[in-house]
């Protein structure tokens, strides 16, 4: 490969990854203001609605294991949610250690029509690609990851 090429970030695949995800990710931010959330609130309280589904419950530890999210960014976020008061945070019945999320109406209603916005927004920016490629290939990044919890 040609030394220049691979010097210029806008040629080099690691960069424009992070471009469209930065990109994609100020398109959902926009989107999703008529909810008063930011995405990383909207990723949040949609994995706390899905986690909890059923009546189980759902943990910190568990969202930030299912959403590979750090767990002091989750806690903060939390926090900002229940001031918003879309959340309710508790000690979990079993593990002293561990905190519930609870979804509050008004969080659930932001769940629900942020899932309902963030689906849109995906048809509209994945429209003219091979979205079943694509996915294949994410999921075969994200398996880079080595292993770590973090």
């Amino acid at each position: 490969m040609n030394k220049e090429i691979v010097e210029r970030p806008d040629s080099q695949l690691g960069f424009l990854l992070t471009q469209v995800s930065f990109l994609k990710q100020r398109i959902i931010h926009t989107a999703l203001k008529e909810l008063d959330i930011t995405y990383i609130q909207f990723i949040i309280l949609a994995g706390t609605l899905e986690l909890s589904e059923g009546g189980k419950i759902a943990t910190q530890q568990d969202l930030s294991r299912e959403r590979r999210l750090d767990k002091a960014m989750v806690s903060n976020v939390v926090k900002t949610l229940i001031k918003k008061g879309m959340m309710v945070r508790n000690i979990h019945p079993v593990d002293k250690r561990a905190y519930t999320l609870l979804l509050t109406g008004t969080g659930k209603e932001a769940a629900v029509k942020g899932k309902k916005i963030a689906l849109e927004v995906d048809q509209r920016f994945f429209a003219n690609i091979n979205q079943e490629e694509l996915f294949k290939t994410l999921v075969i990044l994200l398996q880079n990851e080595g292993g770590n919890d973090e």
